[in-house]
């Protein structure tokens, strides 16, 4: 005779902590944009090997083949070496950089841009630049993901 009702209320209890949860978790968790399925969101790694020691002007270059919207921009470099190295990654359509800034690096991390410019040009040539300073600096294995919404 008792055992329902303590079922009924612990479904209950359960129902309304899982409720609750919903309520309280943010609705996105991610820097970059959660477009639908109909979409189509191309992810451009930019995989640059190798160890540099000074700045690099268009030491990536790659011309896009559609027209696409910038919705992501992350860099990270594997190590670095050195007395205060420092990296910047600056991302350029033509002439102009698409952030507001160049991205700092810290090594083993990954860093994620503010994009001023989203909107790129179909046959658009694409730039990475690499700025480096510090005393006898050294960075090894960077990595650029640009993240573009087909449009």
């Amino acid at each position: 005779m008792f055992r329902k009702p303590f079922v009924f209320t612990r479904n209950l209890v359960l129902a309304l902590a899982a409720m609750a949860v919903t309520l309280f978790t943010p609705a996105a968790l991610a820097d970059t944009a959660n477009y639908p399925t109909t979409t189509s969101v191309q992810i451009l790694p930019l995989v640059i090997s190798g160890q540099y020691t000074a700045t690099t002007i268009g030491v990536v270059q790659i011309k896009l083949p559609f027209k696409a919207r910038l919705v992501g921009v992350s860099a990270t470099a594997r190590a670095s070496g050195g007395t205060s190295p420092t990296l910047t990654v600056n991302v350029k359509q033509g002439a102009t950089s698409v952030l507001s800034a160049p991205i700092g690096i810290t090594a083993g991390t990954v860093a994620e841009g503010t994009i001023t410019s989203p909107q790129l040009a179909d046959e658009s040539t694409l730039t990475v630049d690499l700025t480096i300073g510090g005393t006898s600096p050294t960075w090894n294995d960077i990595s650029v993901v640009l993240t573009l919404a087909r449009n």
